[in-house]
């Protein structure tokens, strides 16, 4: 999804910063205010990251003792050395920009599933200095991060420099910093979250409208934010009115309208839109049981609306790209997937999924799999 527009934006940062010589220095594109801040912050953070990786090689050398004075002072001069002299050979330069730009647009879209899978890669548990390195990459979402680095501080300093942190409690943590911070927004506050978004498109497309993205790119966030009744009305205005570019005004009378159409107000409009409860308050991930004698009925009708919504051509390469051509896994979980009884419980079901089988879900594959289940529940 969005391949167009992404390729675009690699393109250009392409041609701004792969010059004739063999290697292009960090300090020459630090030094480049022609280049998104974002974009320098990731190739920063990367030559940081070899760092830890060169750190990590000496600790693993059992014949010095690196935690020694003054050889740890001696050595941490030399990686700052190291960090003013790096660079980027052509190929690595090419495929880090690639990168960069494909993890920050899926950090505007989805960036509470993007933070879980670009941090932990399917992993299970990450050191905490670890997590906090990862998020020196991402620029985007300000408030979100610094509540994550916030957090961490208050931790204490000798416990976050060895603690370990699973996946789940950090979805936990990602999920109770975002929902303390959308819960007092205005309708206007909300859509200034998606500021971000649209100024990568307006770079990233110049055939949009005038101040204008994707409605699609912001079904993604609101899905992301678990703000599942707007999400659901903004798809049906995509398939049923056509409306497939959004502008922010247009975006704040979409709220007001799914906010007037629920009787009991909330203490906040986006408690009301579906803003997900803390993980530990959902209902457990599982095949629901017979819990009315319609649930056969809205299995057999998901069913036929996502065998339509994928063409035989998209239906084969998610078989192949997702379920390694397993057939059976492929029909065992959709058929999991859609007997959920809501979109939210699906939508978590085949995060963990995606998790635990190493699939990245911010691939295209895996993204139009995923969208096509949901419309299923729209």
């Amino acid at each position: 999804m969005f391949e167009k527009e992404l390729d675009r934006v690699k393109h250009s940062l392409r041609q701004r910063l792969d010059g004739a010589q063999p290697y292009t220095s960090l300090q020459s594109i630090i030094d480049r205010s022609d280049i998104h801040a974002s974009v320098r912050a990731y190739l920063q953070a990367e030559a940081r990251w070899w760092i830890h990786e060169e750190r990590a090689i000496r600790a693993s050398n059992a014949r010095f003792d690196s935690n020694a004075e003054p050889l740890r002072s001696a050595l941490n001069e030399v990686d700052e050395l190291l960090y003013s002299c790096a660079r980027y050979d052509h190929e690595e330069l090419l495929s880090t920009i690639d990168s960069a730009v494909k993890t920050r647009l899926n950090f505007l879209c989805r960036p509470r599933t993007t933070l879980k899978w670009f941090v932990f890669r399917g992993e299970p548990t990450k050191p905490l200095y670890e997590i906090l390195l990862r998020l020196d990459y991402l620029t985007d979402h300000a408030y979100l991060l610094q509540g994550i680095r916030q957090w961490a501080m208050s931790r204490g300093a000798e416990s976050s420099a060895n603690e370990i942190l699973s996946v789940v409690e950090f979805e936990r943590i990602i999920e109770r910093i975002d929902n303390e911070a959308i819960l007092d927004l205005t309708e206007e506050e909300f859509v200034k979250l998606l500021d971000g978004l649209y100024g990568f498109f307006a770079e990233a497309d110049p055939e949009l409208p005038p101040e204008s993205v994707p409605t699609e790119a912001v079904i993604i966030f609101l899905d992301d934010k678990g703000a599942i009744p707007l999400s659901q009305a903004l798809e049906r205005m995509l398939y049923r009115e056509e409306l497939r570019t959004l502008t922010r005004t247009k975006l704040v009378d979409v709220i007001k309208g799914v906010i007037a159409s629920i009787d009991a107000q909330p203490p906040s409009p986006f408690q009301e839109l579906g803003v997900s409860a803390p993980i530990a308050d959902q209902e457990p991930e599982g095949i629901p049981g017979d819990h009315s004698p319609s649930t056969d009925e809205m299995h057999r009708l998901r069913t036929r609306v996502f065998e339509t919504s994928i063409d035989p051509d998209q239906r084969g390469k998610i078989l192949r790209k997702v379920f390694r051509g397993d057939t059976e896994e492929f029909d065992s979980v959709v058929r999991r997937l859609l007997g959920c009884l809501e979109w939210k419980q699906a939508a978590g079901m085949l995060d963990r999924y995606y998790a635990k089988n190493g699939i990245d879900p911010d691939t295209s594959t895996a993204m139009e799999f995923a969208q096509a289940l949901h419309r299923s529940y729209a």
